[in-house]
């Protein structure tokens, strides 16, 4: 799982579907909290590559792509108490790759602590939540069938 979820962290456009082999070993009997950490490890291996990829791209941005992030980097600034807030939500509940959200947030020079932290306590608690998704949706499809 951590394998497949580093593949998943890595991908943007071609997401790694490691759900469902996540819900899978859940309902097959592994531990699912173990399963969720692990998971969630790998892909913040993946995010961390992207986010050192970003620092690398920083200078070879045209400039329009500048401007579009100074106008980000301002609207945040004016809430700066609400980004942890903001990423632990969307780690926790969205399916959704971070990529775009690591490489903005890289681009506009926040710390790795600041985006990755927040991130993977998210990514966590969505792929625990996931594991258990997976244990209870079996034994509710087979009291169905």
């Amino acid at each position: 799982m951590f394998v497949l979820g580093s593949l998943g962290g890595l991908t943007t456009f071609s997401g790694i579907p490691y759900h469902l082999v996540l819900m899978s070993l859940a309902s097959g009997g592994l531990n699912p909290i173990l399963l969720g950490i692990v998971t969630a490890l790998g892909v913040m291996v993946g995010d961390s590559t992207m986010f050192l990829l970003s620092k690398k791209v920083e200078h070879v941005l045209p400039l329009s792509i500048h401007h579009v992030l100074g106008k980000v980097s301002l609207w945040l600034k004016k809430w700066p108490a609400l980004l942890t807030p903001l990423l632990v939500l969307y780690g926790a509940l969205s399916p959704f790759s971070n990529d775009f959200i690591v490489a903005s947030l890289s681009l506009l020079r926040y710390t790795y602590r600041r985006i990755i932290i927040p991130l993977a306590v998210g990514n966590i608690l969505f792929n625990i939540g996931l594991a258990y998704i997976g244990i209870y949706g079996y034994d509710w499809l087979t009291n169905i069938f």
